[in-house]
Formats: structure tokens, sequence, C-alpha cells
């Protein structure tokens, strides 16, 4: 059998449309707990970790643009006064709108390289899958040829020993039939009883 690898399998498209295993409930039926690799485990948590990530910063971005946007709002309602308190806390609120900018920035450029490593991570847990579903297969495959034989030569004895039965019930029914015509049925009905006991 050739190595299941991701170089392996570089040119296929469905290879870019695989759906996230560990969101879709047919993966858990088909790699249970008992028979997850150390490698399965591993990349599991990393596209679990990724997508957490992904998720958290989703969030995270909602929550710096509310709080830029409340500190833009702050600014455009106290431009009209000029005193040295506003305007230190103007400048303040200036400095923390630059430090949203970056924030969102640097949280958007994250969020924009998440989905190539998930898509990384997936490929990897899939490729573990289907190593570990091949083993599997193959090893359920060599037992169910040993089972075959097994069974071939079970039924090969099995009419064998039908045949020996059957011959031995005709030889007994042969047998007594003539034991019935010579020694008669009293004698026969005697003899039976003295055999049972």
């Amino acid at each position: 059998m050739a190595e299941i690898s991701l170089e392996a399998l570089k040119d296929v498209n469905a290879l870019e449309k695989l759906p996230i295993l560990t969101l879709d409930e047919r993966w858990y039926h088909l790699i249970t707990d008992k028979n997850k690799t150390d490698e399965i485990k591993y990349w599991e948590k990393q596209l679990n970790d990724l997508l957490k990530k992904q998720g958290q910063t989703t969030n995270d971005i909602k929550e710096v643009k509310k709080i830029k946007a409340q500190l833009i709002q702050d600014v455009v309602d106290n431009m009209e006064d000029n005193d040295d308190k506003t305007m230190k806390k103007m400048s303040q609120n200036q400095r923390l709108i630059q430090e949203a900018k970056d924030k969102i920035q640097s949280l958007e450029d994250e969020s924009m390289e998440l989905p190539g490593k998930i898509s990384k991570a997936n490929q990897q847990l899939m490729i573990e899958t289907a190593k570990a579903c091949y083993n599997r297969m193959n090893r359920n495959k060599q037992d169910i040829e040993e089972l075959g034989k097994w069974i071939d030569a079970a039924r090969l004895k099995l009419k064998k020993n039908m045949l020996i039965k059957q011959d031995k019930e005709d030889v007994n029914t042969q047998i007594y039939s003539y034991m019935h015509d010579i020694f008669g049925a009293q004698m026969i009905e005697e003899l039976d009883k003295l055999n049972e006991q």
C-alpha cells in the first residue's frame, strides 16, 4: 500500500473542500476515543484550538471596534469644551483610539491567517484519520480472509461428518432390520429392553 500523505494528495481538488472534521458528528462515529492514534489526538487538538482562536479573534475585533466607537463618540461629544481637563481626556482618547486601530489591524491580520492554518490542520487530521481507518480495514480484511478459510475448512469437515453420520445411521438401520427378520419381533423386543439397561 502506498503511503497516505498530503504530498500524495496535493493535486486532489477535494482536499480544499474538506468539511471541518471536528465539527462533523460523523467523524466522531468514524474515529472513537478507543481508536484515536497519538497523531489524530494531536491534530484534533490543533484544529480545535485554532477554531477557538478564530472565534475569540472575531469576538475581540467586535469588542475593540465597539470600544473605539465609544472613544470616538466621546471625542466628538467633547469637541466644544476647551478646558484643560477635557483636552487631557481628548488627548488620552485619541491615543486610545490609535491603540484600538492598531489592535484591530493586528487582530484582522491574525484573522486572515487563521483560515489557512485551520485548513492545513484539518487536512493533516484527515490524513491521520484515513491512515487509521485504512489500517483498521486492512487488519479486518486479513481477519476476514482467515475466518473465511476456517469457515471453509469447518464446512468441509461438517459435510464429511454428516456423510459419516448418515452412513452409520444407514448401517444401524440395516443391522436392526436383519436382526428383526432373523430373531423375530418378540426376541428383538426383549433384546431392546436388555440393551437399554
